[in-house]
């Protein structure tokens, strides 16, 4: 069993597949380690259930959405904040994917993981350009993937997003790793482990 429990970030424009990468990846710890406790969260998937309520404050966050536009940051950041308040366990693997959007909520996320004590927090930045970013968000077919809302998530993507994850990156206790999500789906896996086995000491065993 690990000494400590792991911390990873997944970053990348929509259509980049960290979901799919992220879900790889707890498939692969879990193998690896029969004791791997792990706690994840998608700010897209919860969004998703928030609007299946019906209530007045998700109705007016399902417009947002639909507009392509960013959801408020009070909003986000309650989501994540009470999950991890509520699940989170002290020997959790944690796997964070589609957050923080914005630099104030990076200072909020990175508060978060200190209070719970978190170090050597990997962040999984996935590249990928514009263009394959934006044909494979039309491809999935999305209520919200529209060519409209697409353009306009690719825009507050760079201007909100990557700023947001460049703060993180520049503070203590972070592991910075690029990606090349251009690459397959096995291809980036396997890169995946290589890249983190350094900083993670389940994904060493099998160098041992």
């Amino acid at each position: 069993m690990i000494n400590k429990p792991q911390t990873f970030i997944f970053a990348g424009r929509s259509g980049c597949g960290k979901g799919t990468q992220l879900k790889l990846l707890r498939e692969y710890l879990t193998k690896e380690d029969k004791y791997c406790n792990q706690f994840a969260f998608s700010t897209g998937d919860a969004f998703r259930n928030f609007f299946k309520e019906n209530t007045y404050a998700s109705n007016l966050a399902k417009t947002i959405t639909q507009k392509g536009e960013l959801q408020p940051l009070f909003l986000t950041i309650s989501l994540w904040g009470n999950a991890f308040l509520n699940d989170l366990k002290e020997t959790d693997h944690i796997f964070i994917d589609g957050y923080p959007r914005v630099k104030a909520e990076s200072e909020a996320l990175d508060s978060a993981l200190k209070f719970f004590q978190r170090d050597n927090i990997i962040i999984l930045d996935f590249i990928v350009s514009r263009e394959t970013s934006k044909n494979r968000m039309l491809l999935r077919g999305r209520n919200d993937d529209t060519k409209e809302n697409v353009e306009t998530r690719l825009d507050w993507y760079d201007r909100d997003v990557t700023p947001a994850i460049n703060y993180l990156k520049n503070q203590p206790g972070y592991v910075y790793l690029e990606i090349d999500g251009e690459k397959t789906i096995e291809e980036i896996h396997l890169d995946i482990i290589n890249k983190i086995r350094e900083y993670c000491t389940v994904c060493r065993k099998k160098n041992q």
